[in-house]
């Protein structure tokens, strides 16, 4: 990071408690912040650890640039779930941190350390609703680094209250059946089934903190707790003749134009990143680590195969008879789990997987602008759909940015 390119703020957080993303400002200090600002400028997909900086800095720049402190958020977003303790702010930190940790750029850091400390070191409000769980990573990985306890107290709060009253609802999704909650200045109406991981794409966003959570404290019963409910997840929307998830139950009689069951690539996206991440945190020892390393590669060899030839995945997977226009947020998460696979030596260092990988990271490259805007974003959905060039999400961000991490990883490792 090129800090002439930076001017440097103070945020107050006391100044954005109306929002209600704020708890407790009296434990809150005043931070730093830096306002990136970004000139255009061309990149090269080449795995080489300077053109994989460039693009993967210029990408975090230009969302950093996107920040406004009066509100604590990136971009207006009408969805109640858009809190900036939610998923999409998770996945943008997460990204964010870990591109941070392996480049060894502080201004990144601190960057979520700010972020963390306008929401208070809280959750989402949610109680038992993977996307609230999702920011506990950031928190985890942050106090590890510096011990402070206070930023573990309302996460271990909140799933303490979890693991008092367990929920056993069906894992059926009905949209008929949703119950309100209204907290944090917003209305939330979710299905009924949320309150346990009735949807693949809260394999990424609580497991592997439940996971972290365990090892961090020793108490093995956060991480039973996860294993319970990661496989009822799984054996409910697993289909073990395609090794892809469904996304929830409406999709068990839903079918495309050829009669086939759908499978959508950002869902399956998000389940293999976050099986990757429950391995990278869960114990070498633990009596059912087996049970994932097998689900994980079997869906990998699955995945390469539905790879399109520009390196991107179908929006619906088994749509394969002509190449669909890229999407990077599912691209990205799957070329960050096979990367995190191979680092890890759990995928081999086979041609068929380092060219999955080579690939995708040229189709994601290619999805940048100039300016490090990241497009083809597939919008919030639950189910195959279009994106152009111009779509940009959160959630996308860093999707790209934890792929650009492994794959800064692999070639490092493969430099010396």
């Amino acid at each position: 990071m090129n800090l002439k390119r930076f001017k440097w703020l103070c945020i107050v957080p006391a100044l954005v408690s109306t929002t209600g993303f704020a708890q407790n400002n009296s434990t809150i200090d005043v931070v730093p912040y830096q306002a990136p600002v970004v000139s255009d400028m061309s990149f090269s997909s080449s795995l080489k650890s300077a053109d994989i900086k460039k693009v993967a800095d210029q990408v975090a720049d230009w969302q950093l640039s996107q920040f406004d402190i009066r509100s604590n958020m990136m971009r207006r977003e009408g969805r109640a779930s858009g809190i900036p303790q939610g998923w999409m702010y998770a996945t943008f930190d997460i990204g964010l941190l870990a591109w941070a940790d392996v480049t060894k750029q502080n201004e990144y850091k601190q960057a979520t350390i700010n972020m963390a400390k306008l929401n208070d070191w809280t959750l989402g409000p949610r109680v038992y609703h993977a996307d609230d769980h999702a920011i506990g990573s950031v928190y985890i990985d942050l106090y590890e680094q510096d011990g402070d306890k206070s930023k573990m107290a309302h996460l271990t709060s909140m799933f303490d209250q979890v693991l008092a009253a367990p929920k056993n609802t069906s894992l059926l999704f009905d949209d008929d059946k949703k119950f309100k909650e209204v907290a944090n200045g917003r209305v939330f109406h979710d299905p009924i089934c949320t309150v346990r991981w009735c949807w693949a794409d809260a394999i990424f966003m609580a497991p592997p903190v439940w996971t972290k959570l365990a090892v961090l404290t020793g108490n093995n019963e956060y991480l039973d707790f996860m294993n319970q409910e990661f496989w009822a997840t799984t054996e409910y929307l697993f289909n073990t003749d395609e090794q892809l998830y469904l996304r929830d139950s409406r999709y068990f009689d839903r079918k495309d134009s050829k009669g086939r069951l759908i499978y959508w690539g950002r869902g399956n996206g998000w389940v293999l990143a976050g099986i990757a991440r429950v391995l990278e945190a869960m114990p070498l020892d633990y009596q059912h680590r087996q049970k994932y390393v097998d689900l994980y590669t079997s869906m990998s060899d699955r995945l390469i195969k539905l790879q399109q030839k520009d390196g991107s995945w179908p929006s619906s997977l088994l749509e394969t008879e002509t190449n669909s226009t890229p999407e990077s947020s599912g691209t990205g998460l799957l070329i960050y789990a096979m990367a995190w696979g191979v680092n890890n030596g759990i995928l081999p260092k086979t041609q068929t997987n380092l060219k999955a990988i080579d690939l995708g990271w040229q189709s994601l490259v290619d999805s940048v602008q100039p300016n490090g805007k990241l497009g083809w974003v597939q919008q919030v959905a639950f189910a195959p759909g279009s994106a152009t060039k111009d779509d940009t999400q959160l959630y996308g961000t860093g999707a790209l940015l934890l792929a650009a991490a492994e794959v800064y990883k692999l070639v490092n490792t493969e430099q010396k």
